[in-house]
């Protein structure tokens, strides 16, 4: 089956049945961890998306939930096996999935003729292939009447090539030249207890401001990033636990573009039981390194409990801005938003002013104005800050308040500087480094926040010790001997030798 040559980067979709590795093979041609993989058949719920470039062509990536024929009805799994089929409409390579393992079943060959009467071109692939005597597996799927089955194995890297080539085929695309075609390049899932490092700054790249929901189980993340989207981009049930990746949305908003990560709700740890569990969340706190803000989801018919303050203090220790939303604010028509800033700074008295921004995810009401906090968070995220401006800040507020003596000596302020954004980052070299107080610090940080308007940023400050000058002209050069700390004594002047006198 042979389609036009795709301009754009062709959606690649992975389906087949719940447990065949579809997550493993989405993280494997992906080449990093990004999907939650566990044995517990139904984890993927939600569709993951990703970008990934081979042999210089840029793809779409797409991993879906489990396809089981036959599931009505309002459950979940029934759900998740409709949105999976919706995605596989829109894509322009299928690639189902079978379980080598399991063997072929009267399930599968259903799916595949379904997917053959949609008019899909589908590249069957069997999966868990780890050893040469597996081949014989092969055997058992033959009655799909698929001559072109491809042979692999997402947890070892396995039939790889083969598959790239197959899917170009159907795309339409080239296969590479055999001069730059290069050889598969090692993975770092080699390793499965080795998470791979995120490039955030390859991810990031065009995109605009990258913002993380979090907060405890069902107070409405999903809910919010759906009204954000205008549809249902993920699943929302009262169940618990619904989420499980950490999944990405593109937003534009005008001239305005967001990335917007829903992440699954976060317990104390001692009532994690469950290691699924323990992966969701380990995959929610990753997606707090990928965000420059985040948005702890509050109930606005509940208080501020330990757990949100926990959160809270998660989020300023990774360095992220943060914003607070308020959701479900329909159920409380007479709460106003200056209440709530009050109830957030008596729960966070050491904090400094928070974005707090009342929203309903079910009337879809104050979206523009959580935007809004968002943009102004963000480019105080990543605002720079003019030398000169912080060196009169610092000097102000000197001034104002001179800081205390440290070990019996005035502490002088000489220079300041800002050495990093993302978040602000400022140094000030002083004559005690490292003996100012730690009341004088937050002094400086509160100063240097109003002068700048860092609202909702973590401003990090680091006193460091005056650099001390060189000395002016050459070095000199060091003596021969040095008796007890003293100077040489300088050499006598040689005497000539006398004659020998005569006596007369």
């Amino acid at each position: 089956m042979s389609r036009a040559k795709i301009e754009k980067s062709p959606r690649i979709v992975i389906a087949g049945r719940p447990n065949a590795g579809k997550s493993t093979l989405f993280n494997r041609m992906l080449r990093r961890r990004k999907a939650i993989v566990d044995p517990t058949p139904g984890v993927t719920r939600d569709e993951n998306r990703a970008e990934v470039v081979r042999d210089g062509q840029r793809f779409e990536l797409v991993d879906t939930g489990g396809i089981e024929a036959g599931v009505v009805g309002e459950a979940i799994a029934a759900r998740v096996h409709q949105r999976s089929e919706a995605v596989l409409r829109g894509a322009d390579v299928v690639l189902y999935l079978l379980d080598g393992k399991a063997g072929l079943s009267p399930a599968d060959s259903q799916v595949a003729r379904r997917l053959r009467a949609l008019g899909l071109p589908v590249v069957f692939a069997v999966n868990k292939i780890d050893r040469p005597e597996h081949q014989g597996r092969m055997i058992d799927f033959l009655e799909l009447g698929e001559g072109d089955l491809v042979a692999l194995s997402a947890a070892h890297g396995l039939g790889f090539d083969e598959l790239w080539e197959r899917i170009r085929a159907l795309a339409g695309l080239p296969s590479p030249s055999a001069a730059g075609e290069a050889e598969e390049e090692p993975s770092e899932l080699d390793e499965p207890d080795r998470e791979a490092p995120e490039d955030a700054s390859t991810e990031r790249e065009g995109e605009g401001i990258r913002f993380a929901f979090i907060g405890r189980p069902n107070v409405g993340k999903s809910s919010l990033l759906n009204a954000l989207a205008g549809f249902e981009r993920v699943l929302v049930d009262p169940t618990p636990g619904t989420t499980r990746d950490a999944i990405d949305l593109g937003l534009t908003r005008g001239d305005r573009r967001y990335v917007v990560v829903d992440t699954a709700g976060l317990r104390r740890k001692s009532k994690i039981v469950e290691e699924l569990e323990a992966r969701a969340a380990g995959a929610s706190l990753e997606a707090l390194d990928r965000a420059e803000v985040v948005v702890l989801v509050l109930e606005a018919d509940a208080v501020v409990t330990d757990q949100d303050l926990r959160l809270a203090d998660l989020v300023w220790r990774h360095g992220r801005g943060l914003v607070i939303a308020i959701n479900k604010s329909d159920l409380s028509p007479s709460l106003k938003v200056e209440a709530c800033r009050e109830t957030v700074a008596r729960s966070l008295r050491q904090w400094p002013p928070l974005p707090v921004v009342l929203v309903s995810a079910k009337k879809k009401r104050g979206l523009d104005e959580l935007l809004r906090g968002v943009d102004r968070v963000g480019a105080a995220f990543r605002r720079r800050l003019p030398t000169a401006r912080v060196n009169d800040a610092v000097r102000r507020a000197a001034t104002a308040v001179p800081p205390p003596l440290a070990n019996g000596r005035t502490v002088k302020l000489m220079y300041a500087t800002q050495t990093a954004s993302a978040p602000p980052t400022v140094v000030v070299f002083a004559s005690q480094g490292g003996s100012l107080a730690e009341s004088y610090r937050r002094y400086l940080t509160h100063r240097l926040r109003e002068e700048f308007d860092l609202i909702g940023v973590p401003l990090r400050l680091q006193i460091r010790a005056r650099p001390r000058r060189p000395m002016k002209g050459p070095a000199p050069e060091e003596p021969r001997r040095a008796s007890r700390g003293r100077p040489p004594a300088a050499k006598r002047p040689e005497r000539k030798p006398k004659g020998k006198r005569v006596r007369r």
